[in-house]
């Protein structure tokens, strides 16, 4: 589950540790493999608002001064007719722009959020929009509730710091921020698919005139402020008439009838009648952990974001904000909800190749069709997927169902499957704030309070097709995301983004950066006696067959990279087996992959 932090005051010191995602797709800790019943039971039911005042001067956390958006660098895009679109890699940016874009808002800011984490990065968004509310913008938040923040005192200061500032929570269980164990084993009984359902969604629109979506949440994790797990992410800011249609999502889910205010929540209503919750109404009361100095001083030197957001972004073709329902779909055999229709008629347009990079690679039955319907109809159509290796993961069952697949992705639908490093080459420009995460990091290490030094996770969700067509949002390729989960993003015509998207991809496909995955070079063609044991067992809800015909290879130093099909791949490459990065031979980590694989069929649906 998500380490939230639980019970802690927000103005305590604290260092900035990874305490989080996905959540439904995220840290899954020790507990949850313990624990696996409960997980199937609950199907994951536990986690991973007067006047206004003129700003007065302020260190560079609040900044001295608040640009209007129609005087921010972004102001032209804002205007302008078509879309305008720049992708967001660095994480460090993705908070800047959202910090400045708080601060530049003056009408309203609205933010779908699957995690809200009570961390540093998570309490400088808080802080800096309840002063945008306190100088007249109208805020709105909408959060999943099942791994945000829980803490009722909490929430009923944020129900009353003012009135401008409105915070609801999507699908809570009996109508809490912060349900017991028994009530949250008894939604999950009563309601086994309205609970599991969750939203996955990620936007913030500020001023009805400027989008941000992706795959980020609200966490240190996503923005390079972590000293352990930092996610590999990847937003897109936009602007133009796309915005108008993320914003209709937006009301549509706000609206939504399991869109719960906090104030109606039952714990969260007591602890406002008590009235003895803590508030937190001065800067002097937050805790940011030391940092943002820097990054708020930048949040509002116009030079520097017309430099590094405004001026980059590009006029592109067609852009269109692709989003579920409220609810999704009523269950598995319904229609194909909207975000799962649309990427499907992409992939089904494909005629030379796909790149796609998601965290978790856990293909439906029904995705599995679809892919081998395509390798079947065009043999020569190249898939490339970047995703998370057994040591970059963090989420152990989603991995374990993609290491008991991994046979039939690279056998039966000839994919090339690209398992990220957590320590890859391009650590430097991916993460630059890794020094100081190093740093800060280094005594904790040396006390016990974390386990690994800082490390990069895939969380972007992105495909591209022929270089013509892209799509990036929350969309995960699993079943979560296929079914159950409300997913959103941009799907993008234009062949310039598209090329530029696949660029960025393919730089984590490299040797340096990912181990690849392919078939072993067995002697006496053992490989085809194990593919037909696999095979057979892969029929069943188990598999208890140990050997792989499938493993990870390195690229050996000095040598040419080739495909996994070239001739001299095997001379070129060396395999480094199932579970390259382990702590041992039979680590903790590697035993529960081997189990979850073994034994863990019936879970792939809602994982």
């Amino acid at each position: 589950m998500r380490e939230v932090t639980r019970g802690r005051a927000w103005w305590c010191a604290s260092t900035p540790t990874r305490s989080g995602e996905n959540a439904l797709n995220s840290a899954r800790s020790t507990w949850r493999g313990v624990f696996l019943a409960v997980w199937l039971v609950c199907a994951l039911i536990e986690g991973r608002a007067s006047r206004p005042d003129e700003p007065s001067a302020r260190d560079g956390l609040s900044g001295t001064t608040r640009p209007a958006l129609l005087a921010s660098p972004l102001a032209e895009h804002a205007a302008a007719a078509e879309n305008r679109l720049l992708r967001i890699e660095s994480g460090y940016d993705a908070l800047l722009l959202r910090v400045h874009l708080i601060r530049a808002a003056r009408a309203s800011v609205e933010i779908q959020t699957f995690i809200w984490t009570n961390d540093e990065c998570g309490r400088l968004l808080l802080w800096e929009l309840i002063e945008a509310a306190r100088r007249g913008v109208h805020v709105r938040i909408l959060a999943d509730q099942m791994f945000s923040e829980k803490d009722p005192a909490v929430m009923a200061f944020l129900a009353t710091v003012h009135a401008n500032f409105e915070v609801k929570h999507y699908r809570p269980a009996f109508s809490r921020i912060d349900p017991s164990l028994w009530q949250r084993l008894a939604a999950g009984a009563l309601a086994f698919h309205s609970t599991n359902q969750r939203m996955h969604n990620k936007v913030m629109i500020v001023d009805g005139a400027v989008l941000v979506t992706g795959g980020r949440n609200v966490e240190n994790t996503y923005f390079d402020h972590s000293t352990e797990l930092n996610f590999r992410d990847r937003d897109v800011l936009a602007t133009g008439p796309v915005v108008a249609a993320a914003r209709k999502s937006f009301e549509e889910f706000w609206a939504f009838r399991h869109a719960v205010p906090s104030r109606e929540l039952r714990d969260v209503a007591a602890e406002i009648v008590r009235g003895k919750f803590r508030r937190y109404d001065r800067r002097e009361d937050w805790d940011f952990g030391g940092l943002f100095g820097e990054l708020g001083r930048e949040a509002d030197d116009a030079a520097l974001v017309r430099q590094r957001f405004a001026a980059p972004m590009r006029t592109v073709r067609r852009a269109e904000f692709v989003s579920d329902e409220p609810g999704k779909s009523r269950g598995w055999f319904g229609p194909l909800p909207r975000s799962t229709r649309e990427l499907t008629a992409a992939l089904e347009k494909s005629r030379e190749q796909i790149v796609m990079q998601t965290p978790y690679l856990v293909l439906s039955p029904a995705a599995r069709r679809l892919f081998a319907e395509l390798h079947e109809r065009r043999p020569k159509l190249h898939v490339r997927i970047s995703s998370n290796s057994f040591a970059s993961t963090d989420n152990l069952l989603a991995y374990s169902a993609n290491y008991r697949l991994r046979g039939v992705y690279i056998e039966d639908l000839g994919f090339r499957v690209h398992e990220f490093k957590p320590r890859p080459a391009a650590w430097p420009a991916l993460f630059r704030g890794h020094a100081a995460m190093e740093a800060r990091a280094a005594p904790r290490l040396a006390q016990g309070a974390q386990k690994r030094a800082p490390f990069l996770c895939v969380h972007a969700k992105s495909l591209v097709v022929d270089d013509r067509v892209a799509f990036v949002g929350s969309y995960n390729l699993d079943p979560r995301s296929e079914r159950l989960n409300t997913e959103a993003g941009l799907l993008v015509d234009d062949a310039d983004f598209a090329r530029g998207l696949r660029a960025e991809i393919e730089r984590d496909l490299l040797p340096e950066n990912s181990w690849v995955i392919a078939r072993r070079d067995l002697p006496l063609g053992l490989d085809k006696l194990n593919g037909l044991i696999d095979g057979m067992i892969s029929l069943t809800p188990f598999e208890i067959w140990p050997v792989r015909n499938t493993s990870s290879f390195d690229l050996r130093p000095g040598a040419e990279p080739v495909p996994p099909e070239h001739p001299e791949f095997h001379r070129r490459y060396i395999e480094v087996g199932s579970f390259p990065g382990t702590d041992g031979l039979l680590s903790q980590k590697e035993i529960l992959t081997r189990l979850y694989k073994a034994v863990g069929a019936p879970l792939t649906p809602v994982i």
